[in-house]
């Protein structure tokens, strides 16, 4: 009898253990806590005040939750988890790089509308502060080095392996890194055990490929 009362003044404490908690969403580890990333944009007019991270802002509506960052629309960004009616995002160049809760119906995901192939994945890809991916293709497998700031000199080796589609997982433990080809765009997280050349390679990276191709597009344009 004791043991089953036991049980019962229990069973509140264990319901609360296992109700969701809202995810974390701030600038220090947004590329090691978010799950699924995708690039995508602000859609719709008018400027988009992001929400903070505050316990019970996003379930109702309260004094100081606002972060005090707007993004403009059409404002590129990384998107992650979702909560009631929320995504936390990422605004990415040339934007001011914010991280805040953004209503859902304000966003939109663009990174999977792209076809792409094994090729899409190769060539050096640029990310933030002079970082530069250069991934390079044996047989079927891909080999991913974080270059010197700069893009010269043979870096270092995070990972080699056969992609999965638009997927590639990389590292050996502790570490674990993900990339998702998105386009023209890279997005690299990892499990914060990483530090390639002293720091996460986590962030979002553009293909140079890519941009010198849709340069030579603007330059034919303007010689007509």
């Amino acid at each position: 009898m004791k043991k089953a009362l036991l049980v019962l003044a229990l069973c509140p404490f264990a319901a609360l253990a296992a109700e969701p908690q809202q995810p974390a969403c701030n600038a220090a580890d947004f590329f090691q806590t978010q799950p699924d990333l995708t690039v995508g944009r602000v859609v719709d007019a008018g400027n988009v005040e992001l929400m903070g991270e505050r316990p019970g802002c996003l379930d109702t509506p309260q004094d100081g939750c606002r972060s005090g960052d707007e993004v403009e629309p059409g404002s590129s960004l990384v998107i992650g988890s979702r909560w009631n009616d929320y995504y936390c995002v990422q605004v990415l160049p040339p934007g001011k790089a914010v991280v805040g809760w953004a209503p859902e119906q304000r966003v939109m995901k663009t990174g999977h509308m792209a076809d792409t192939d094994f090729s899409s994945w190769l060539g050096q890809w640029d990310g933030s502060a002079g970082r530069v991916l250069e991934i390079q293709a044996k047989g079927d497998t891909l080999h991913v080095r974080m270059l010197p700031s700069g893009g010269k000199g043979e870096g270092t080796l995070i990972g080699s392996a056969e992609p999965m589609g638009d997927e590639l997982f990389l590292g050996e433990e502790p570490c674990a890194v993900r990339a998702s080809l998105q386009g023209a765009k890279l997005v690299v997280t990892d499990n914060g055990q990483c530090a390639i050349g002293g720091a996460s390679p986590g962030g979002v990276y553009s293909s140079r490929a890519a941009a010198q191709r849709m340069e030579r597009m603007f330059e034919g344009l303007g010689d007509r």
